[in-house]
């Protein structure tokens, strides 16, 4: 993400919950804290290197900082801007801006790197102890850096704690500042520090006052403190504006052939295998190269994803109708042509309805239903009758009403009980058409459960009567026999006791005298 000017005073609250704390920081400002009593107490400067994200929250560490000393030490602040062309000197621009006399002077004139950082450390020592802020050295140009080196060298002899924020997500590893990095390695007056993503915990606490489910925040947004909060600050469901225009400001910055790849990423669910992105994309090596040292991608079980759930969806979002068309077909034919053992039905039937292939569709939504059922996912089961069904029109009447019918019970399984009995509704009345009395029967003794659960009582018995009026003309068999079992469960559970007995062994005479129960 490309946070300006105004993002980055924002990114200076978001990891605060109610009361102004700062979640999963206080170690980190600790250590700032000792390191500027250090500087004050010795007049020994020190440079510290503070590493992150994009949105993880360094500027809001330094905001803290400064709040907590703001009548103690001078505070100078620069920052590099995410231009194409980085703005010689950008970040000492802003300082000397502040500043004034002689550095302002030299900043001004186009002086050598070498004149500038003289006059940067005759400014630190005029006034003392001072905390110099240069952030998103990311974005620096090459005197800038140099300068940053020259201080460095000689941090020691200024009393200043020098703070300098970059995104490690973004050094690729030609990347100007990851030389100047090495080459400040063993510096004795240098510190570095990174910080981490907030936990679950800590999400967990700052979606409280709001109704969001917490795990579901902190898997799109992987603890990142500028999405969560953004994310909380507009409607449930939602991509933030003002995430997805960082988001796509970066993926701007990446060549057209990055950007290409990243979209061919985007449509599939994560993590995607190597041999599917070159399906999708053609050859990625030198792209995705570039994608990862940008930090949008991240290497992930055999395959790589976006580092952030958001991110994902935002670039998902941004594509093209046609576009993204072309590309879930082309997923899907990858993935279909896999050997039948190593499909994974339900990515096939994502990317079915995302194609808009209805064949595909009911040819791979229930089965990936059925294996979702097979082992107790009864709601993505639910789910992916669900998708069927909005493919259905082109099935004849009988296997719709099965579709239906095995909706309704995968929803009822998982408590979605107004679900489950709209769509066995929708089940008899295709029972009813199609005119087959024993179907129609079972379907009609099934909708009576959910309806007495959420206390229909009067409706759940009369589709139960309705259900043996139904059957009990043909020939006995174990649709009748459940429907007897249900309607006295049904006065059992109204403590009819006398009608719960009769119709429980007019239930069990039926069941024992059939071979199959």
């Amino acid at each position: 993400m490309s946070l300006g000017r105004d993002e980055r005073v924002n990114a200076a609250r978001v990891t605060s919950a109610q009361g102004g704390e700062l979640l999963e920081r206080s170690g980190e400002l600790s250590m700032l804290d000792q390191l500027l009593g250090l500087v004050g107490r010795s007049s020994h400067g020190r440079l510290v290197l503070v590493a992150g994200e994009a949105g993880v929250g360094k500027t809001a560490l330094l905001r803290r900082l400064h709040d907590e000393h703001h009548d103690g030490p001078r505070f100078l602040w620069g920052a590099c801007e995410t231009l194409f062309t980085p703005r010689p000197l950008g970040p000492l621009l802003d300082i000397a801006e502040v500043t004034g006399g002689e550095f302002a002077e030299v900043v001004d004139t186009g002086a050598r790197a070498h004149e500038v950082a003289g006059a940067l450390i005759r400014e630190l020592r005029a006034r003392a102890p001072t905390v110099l802020v240069l952030e998103d050295l990311h974005w620096a140009d090459e005197a800038t850096l140099d300068i940053l080196r020259l201080l460095a060298h000689r941090i020691a002899t200024v009393p200043a704690l020098v703070l300098a924020t970059y995104r490690d997500d973004e050094l690729h590893r030609e990347h100007p500042l990851r030389i100047v990095l090495g080459e400040l390695a063993t510096g004795e007056a240098i510190d570095r520090l990174k910080l981490a993503s907030l936990s679950s915990e800590a999400v967990t606490k700052l979606a409280e006052p709001h109704e969001l489910d917490a795990d579901e925040l902190y898997r799109t947004t992987a603890g990142n403190p500028f999405f969560v909060t953004e994310v909380l600050a507009t409607e449930k469901g939602e991509i933030p504006p003002t995430v997805r225009d960082a988001v796509l400001a970066r993926v701007a910055r990446l060549s057209q052939s990055a950007r290409t790849l990243l979209e061919a990423v985007a449509v599939a669910p994560p993590p995607v295998e190597l041999w599917l992105l070159d399906a999708l994309a053609g050859a990625t090596a030198d792209r995705l190269q570039e994608c990862l040292a940008a930090g949008m991608l991240t290497p992930e079980s055999g395959g790589v994803a976006f580092r952030h759930e958001l991110a994902r969806l935002a670039v998902d979002e941004s594509l093209p109708p046609d576009v993204k068309v072309a590309l879930h077909r082309k997923a899907l034919a990858a993935l279909a042509a896999r050997p039948a053992n190593a499909r994974d039905v339900a990515r096939l039937a994502h990317h079915a309805e995302a194609a808009g292939d209805a064949e595909a569709v009911l040819r791979f939504a229930p089965a990936a239903a059925v294996r979702a059922s097979s082992v107790g996912a009864h709601r993505e089961a639910a789910a992916q009758y669900a998708r069927a069904l909005l493919f259905a029109g082109q099935l004849s009447l009988e296997a719709r009403a099965e579709l239906l019918d095995r909706r309704a019970d995968e929803c009822a399984l998982v408590g979605q009980l107004t679900e489950a009995i709209e769509v066995r509704k929708q089940a008899v009345d295709l029972r009813q058409e199609i005119g087959d009395p024993r179907r129609l029967g079972d379907s009609l003794r099934a909708l009576a459960w959910p309806l007495s659960v959420v206390g229909q009582s009067e409706e759940a018995e009369s589709a139960i009567r309705r259900a043996v009026v139904v059957l009990e003309p043909l020939e006995p068999g174990p649709e009748l026999a459940r429907a007897y079992a249900a309607l006295s469960g049904l006065f059992m559970i109204g403590d009819r006791l006398e009608e719960t007995r009769a119709w429980g062994m007019r239930a069990l005479e039926l069941a024992e005298g059939l071979d199959d129960l």
